[in-house]
């Protein structure tokens, strides 16, 4: 598809930022469009990580405030998984240690990639990687995160089925709700691979 860009303006720079475009694009049955107008948001790419124990078979879920589903009147601390923005010229899988470190407390042993998202292209520029870590679990759970940054961040260790019984009681977030039903199709290949 074809896209022409009119114009493009910041509206708003905070957490997020915002921006107005003016574009027209290419049409299914040929021409282009009338010129549109979208709001959408952008961030820096993203990395998502999944840590997982496969001597224990145990994953590590965060909670963390998060403003979207405290918005939506759900949970305003859903049990997620790690993640944050890349740094500039920060790797995928350097972003993903420090993340991991600074939300669980746990150093990744090696990475298993799940894959390359768009997280909500519709409003976002958001590009998302998602890995699978390996780590060694701990008992019960602690508290993280940088607290200069407003993070205040429980950690805590899951059984896989007690974790993946948080997809089927609804409102996981979406990434963490992917991640634990790709860990529930490859957990035996992966739990072989690096029991290796």
């Amino acid at each position: 598809m074809d896209v022409k860009e009119i114009s493009t303006e910041c509206c708003f720079r905070g957490f997020i930022e915002v921006r107005r475009s003016v574009i027209s694009h290419s049409l299914h049955d040929g021409g282009m469009s009338p010129p549109i107008v979208r709001e959408h948001t952008g961030t820096g790419p993203v990395v998502a990580v999944l840590p997982y124990d496969p001597e224990q078979d145990r994953v590590i879920l965060i909670r963390q405030f998060r403003v979207g589903a405290w918005a939506a009147g759900l949970s305003s601390a859903p049990w997620d998984i790690v993640a944050g923005i890349c740094d500039e010229e920060e790797s995928l899988e350097r972003a993903a240690r420090r993340e991991l470190t600074e939300e669980t407390g746990c150093e990744a042993i090696e990475f298993h990639p799940i894959g390359h998202f768009l997280t909500a292209p519709h409003v976002s520029s958001e590009k998302l990687a998602m890995l699978c870590a390996r780590v060694h679990a701990f008992a019960g759970e602690r508290q993280c995160g940088i607290r200069a940054e407003g993070e205040d961040i429980l950690a805590a260790c899951h059984k896989f089925r007690a974790a993946l019984d948080l997809v089927e009681a609804g409102y996981l977030p979406l990434w963490a709700a992917m991640a634990l039903q790709w860990l529930e199709s490859h957990r035996s290949r992966l739990r072989e691979a690096w029991r290796a």
